[in-house]
């Protein structure tokens, strides 16, 4: 990754906001300063920086939320959904047969799916 420079005109409202131009040298961009300053922008709005991109780094968690059954029904038609969540098991026999249902769909090649992922 090579140094680029960023020549940044901030607005006249609001310094926060203005308009960033990335240049491949130092020359490039004093020629750009120099450009901008003969147009008429105050010095004071144009800030120069130095600098290399970074690469990132984006990891995924699981997010397990425990519901109980009344929870889980109230949680129809919301944001729940979108996020697979198990209910409390009761302990009768339907309940055991879910739990060994969602389990496998959970899994893959044998291996569960929260280990695929590794702490940060």
């Amino acid at each position: 990754m090579s140094e680029s420079v960023m020549v940044i005109v901030a607005d006249l409202d609001d310094a926060k906001h203005g308009e960033i131009n990335v240049v491949e040298s130092p020359q490039k961009a004093a020629r750009l300063v120099e450009t901008l300053l003969e147009a008429g922008f105050d010095q004071g709005r144009i800030r120069v920086f130095s600098g290399g991109e970074m690469d990132m780094r984006v990891r995924h968690r699981p997010v397990v939320a425990l519901v109980t059954g009344s929870e889980a029904e109230a949680s129809v038609g919301t944001e729940a959904e979108a996020t697979p969540e198990q209910p409390v098991a009761s302990g009768t026999k339907a309940d055991t047969h879910k739990q060994a249902i969602d389990a496998e769909m959970y899994q893959r090649n044998g291996q569960k799916f929260s280990t695929q992922f590794r702490p940060a």
